[in-house]
This record gives structure tokens, C-alpha cells and sequence, in this order.
């Protein structure tokens, strides 16, 4: 039965610890206190107990071992062993109290191994050590999760064992900053190797064709496979007869600039991500992908280029959701907007997110001009958080807002300009400044929505993980002198009385600023 640590038994077990922290007198003044209250974590039986404490850290877990006698081996049987902040040090790190700890444990089965820290360039954690324990103990969930922080790139090596481990019980494993490389030749390699797995994660790895096929052949109930930032790949194949995925995400940065292609064949997968050279990523039979989200580069947009997009958006015709940036929107403008000719191949499409700045009003145009061709849309979120110009309350030093639009050819309008946005309720605007180029869109989106139900805009700040109701308050805090915060105030003030003053395609459409979101809504 699984056990989910509750924030109540968690201040249990905090209160004890607390505990230990206090003197004589405030020990009895505690106990005083409390002797005639229950002691419900003590009544709890010891397997309870040890559950919860495979919900917790390492270092915490150790330390109860001082509550009482009860509880000096009771961190032992800990089903979770969890060092999420590794020692570091410039020089040599001390990993010998992470070995002590395992040596210790009597624990017949580990759940869940978890080691993440940073590490320095002299240091050299344990890793074939911490796996191979791991292993032994029939582990479901492995993350080891190194982040070199030398200014080479440093790959730590995994024991042979993981290849030729027989254990069927392996489920996640989460993988940064390894060689994830098949055994040497003449080391074997077990049947029943990864076939329990469902979750692959390898970021910053050290990789191999022939690992990525390797792994997908083994994987027989794989069900979702990231690929972030390896090393080492040039042509990956993600197909096979028996493919289960159901999602994959590859972000193809590889600095040894060997990558040449990724190819997708999985008839199961519902969610894909790729960011890279769109030239780089072929997609076929994938009937029942219904989420996308597509990065591409600034690419020369010639021949073979338009070809091969135009067969990719062939194959991504029937997806419902799609998160993009420029690259697509740009070729749909020069294929289709330049001549006067709508774009009308995403007709299922009902959720768009666009991240990424919008550098001339023609790119406005060209965004809302490719919303409105997409006639199921009812949702749509607008992210700014790639812009590279200063952010609103620190953009203004004379009293404006400055206007980030390319001269030249880039701002003519084209032919085409879309139709209305039929279907649309509900609009983001994250990150937002009150740049000309936002002002525009915002003004589009409300003429255009003629079914618009909430329009939400959304202030940016210097934090940009967290957006607060009120932005001049937190302008006010920044230190600001009062010259400069009530020019401030007052140009907020104008772009919000701007806004009010757009007409609105629809009369029931409400406009909002402020308020806390998150990038995990989406």
C-alpha cells in the first residue's frame, strides 16, 4: 500500500527533532505540556513508520535515530533513500557519509534511490558504488541526477551491471551527466534488461546510436523517453515493431555538432516534444498525437527547407494542442500570407501556446492571422519570457516605453490578415510589458475574439517564477527613486487605460492584470 507523507505526521516527526534542540528546563516545560496529549506518531506500528520515512530525505531520516531507543534502527528499513543535495566542494567532496549510510541499511527491497547535487570538477562521487546498490536491492525508481559545474563537460561512468542486471523491477530511471553506453564487448548484456521499464529520462548524457536502439528493443512497456541534450547521437531511429511510447521529448543541443536526424515512427505516442532544426526531425505514422510542442531555429528558409516543413506540418495536421515559436508561423506567413492565401491545416487545433518574443508588427499580424485560421481554437496563452529587452519596471528611464520593432521590410503587413477568432473564450498574455508589439496584439485579440469570455494579462517582473496581483507594489519595494516609480505608475496607469479603451469584439469579454500563474498550467 502506498503511503503519502501527510504534512501532519511530517510536523510529527519535526516536533521530535525539535525536541532534541531544547534544554532542561524547556524540556519540562514541553513536557508539561503535552503529557496529556497522545502521542500519535509513537502509536503508530514500526512499518507505518518506516513508510514515512521513505517519503523523506536522507539526512533527516538519520537523524531520528535519536529520538529514542525505539527509533535508532528504525531508519534503517527505509524503503526511500533520498540525497537530494550531495556534499560539495571545490576541492575533494566527502561522499563517505553517503557509504556509511548504505551500509547500514537492512532494507531487503529500496523503492526509490534518488542522489542530485552538484559536482565539483576534483570531485568524484561514487556513482558505480550508489548504482550497483541500488540494483542489488531491486530498486523501482533510479535518479541520479549530477550536475557538473567544470567548464568541461565531465561523464561519469555506470557499472556494466545495469546492462546485465536480471531484475525485472526497475520502473524510472532518471539519468544526468553519465556515459549511458552498452557494456564493453565481450560483457553480456541480460534478456530481461530494462523490460519492466516505463520512464527513461537521459539529459546531458554521454550517448550512442546504438544505446537509444538498444533501449527501445529491451523496453518492451517504455511508455515515455526524454532525450535532452546528449552527447554523442547522429541518427536516432525512435521506432520498432513492439514501441509502446506514449511520449517523447527531445531538445537536440549537442555541441560536438555530430547530430544529423531524429526520426519518430510510434503509433502510440500521444505527446511529443522536439526543439532543434526542424530539417533535423522527420515524424511519420503517428495517428494519435494529440499534444506538440515545436521550437525550431532561425533556418535559411530555401527550398529544401519549405519541403520538408511542409511535409512535417502534413504530419502533425490532426494534433489539439500545440505549444510553438516563430519557425512554424513564419512559414505559414511566407508559404501562404505573402500571397494572399489562408492557412486552413489545423483544423482540430483548440489550445495554442506561443512562446517567444514578436519582433515587428508584421510577426503580430502573422500570429493573429494564423490563430484566426484555426477555427476550433478556444484557448490560447502568449509567453514572452524569451524577450531579451529589459523587463517593464526596468525598461523605462524617460518616461516611455521604448518600441522594439524592426524597421524595414519586416514591418509590412501582408496580404492576408486572417479572419475572426470564432471560437475563442479565454487569452494569456504572460510576461507582459506594454510594449507597441504586446499593445497590438492585445488590441487584435480583442477585436478579433468575438467570443472571448477572459482576456488575462499578466505583468513582468524581475522574478520572473513568480507574478505578483500588484506591480507597482512591487515596484515600490525594488527601491526605486519616487521620480522614477511615479513615472512608473503613471505610464502603468496609461497602458491600463489603453487597453479598457480597445473595442471589443465581444461584449462579454472581461480584462484582467496581475495574478499569480505558473508555467505548469499548461
Amino acid at each position: 500500500m502506498e503511503v503519502v507523507m501527510d504534512s501532519s505526521l511530517r510536523r510529527l516527526v519535526n516536533r521530535r527533532l525539535e525536541w532534541l534542540e531544547m534544554t532542561k528546563d524547556q524540556v519540562s516545560d514541553w513536557n508539561a505540556g503535552t503529557t496529556r496529549r497522545r502521542d500519535r506518531l509513537s502509536a503508530l506500528p514500526n512499518t507505518v513508520l518506516s513508510r514515512i520515512l521513505s517519503k523523506m530525505p536522507m539526512d533527516s531520516v538519520v537523524r531520528t535515530s535519536i529520538l529514542s531507543k525505539r527509533w535508532s534502527n528504525l531508519w534503517k528499513h527505509t524503503q526511500g533513500v533520498d540525497f537530494h543535495s550531495l556534499p560539495f566542494s571545490d576541492n575533494q567532496a566527502d561522499y563517505s557519509p553517503i557509504t556509511r549510510c548504505l551500509d547500514l541499511l537492512l532494507s531487503p527491497q529500496i523503492i526509490k534511490f534518488t542522489a542530485v547535487g552538484h559536482v565539483s570538477e576534483r570531485s568524484n562521487p561514487d556513482v558505480l558504488r550508489w548504482v550497483n546498490f541500488a540494483l542489488s536491492k531491486n530498486v523501482r525508481q533510479l535518479t541520479i541526477g549530477l550536475m557538473s559545474v567544470s567548464l568541461a563537460r565531465r561523464f561519469f561512468q555506470l557499472p556494466d551491471s545495469l546492462f546485465s542486471n536480471r531484475s525485472k523491477t526497475l520502473e524510472h530511471l532518471v539519468l544526468s551527466f553519465v556515459e549511458f553506453t552498452p557494456p564493453r564487448p565481450g560483457q553480456p548484456i541480460a534478456a530481461s534488461v530494462f523490460s519492466s521499464l516505463k520512464l527513461l529520462v537521459l539529459t546531458h548524457c554521454k550517448l550512442a546510436d546504438a544505446t537509444v536502439d538498444l533501449c527501445l528493443r529491451k523496453c518492451v512497456l517504455l511508455e515515455e523517453l526524454v532525450i535532452n541534450m546528449c552527447e554523442g547521437l547522429k541518427n536516432v531511429n525512435i521506432s520498432g515493431p513492439n514501441l509502446r511510447l506514449i511520449s517523447f521529448r527531445c531538445l537536440e543541443d549537442s555541441d560536438d555538432g555530430e547530430f544529423r536526424s531524429i526520426r519518430v515512427d510510434a503509433p502510440l505516442v500521444g505527446n511529443l516534444v522536439y526543439s532543434g532544426d526542424l530539417t533535423k526531425f522527420y515524424l511519420n505514422n503517428c495517428p494519435v498525437l494529440q499534444i506538440l510542442l515545436l521550437q525550431g531555429r532561425e533556418e535559411p528558409m530555401n527550398e529544401a527547407y519549405t519541403v520538408h516543413v511542409r511535409e512535417l506540418i502534413d504530419q502533425i495536421r490532426h494534433v489539439n494542442t500545440m505549444i510553438l515559436n516563430f519557425a512554424v508561423v513564419e512559414f505559414v506567413a511566407k508559404e501562404y500570407y505573402t500571397r494572399g492565401i489562408p492557412f486552413q491545416t489545423f483544423q482540430n487545433l483548440t489550445h495554442v501556446f506561443w512562446y517567444g518574443p514578436l519582433k515587428s508588427p508584421n510577426a503580430v499580424y502573422n500570429l493573429v492571422a494564423f490563430l484566426g485560421d484555426c477555427p476550433s481554437l478556444i484557448e490560447i496563452a502568449v509567453d514572452f519570457r524569451e524577450e531579451s529587452g529589459a523587463v517593464f519596471c526596468q525598461c523605462i528611464s524617460e518616461g516611455h516605453v521604448a518600441d522594439e520593432y524592426e524597421e524595414g521590410q519586416s514591418s509590412q503587413r501582408n496580404p492576408y490578415e486572417g479572419g475572426n477568432l470564432e471560437k475563442l473564450e479565454i487569452a494569456e498574455v504572460r510576461c507582459f510589458s506594454g510594449f507597441n508589439g504586446e499593445m497590438l496584439l492585445v488590441r487584435l485579440l480583442l477585436e478579433k475574439a468575438v467570443n472571448l469570455r477572459k482576456l488575462w494579462l499578466f505583468w513582468r517582473l524581475g522574478d520572473l517564477s513568480v507574478m505578483h496581483d500588484n506591480v507597482l507594489q512591487d515596484i515600490t519595494k525594488s527601491g526605486y527613486p519616487q521620480q522614477l516609480s511615479d513615472t512608473i505608475q503613471e505610464e502603468a496607469n496609461s497602458i491600463i487605460a489603453t487597453i479598457l479603451d480597445f473595442r471589443k469584439g465581444s461584449p462579454r469579454a472581461r480584462i484582467k492584470f496581475g495574478q499569480e500563474w505558473r508555467i505548469e498550467s499548461w
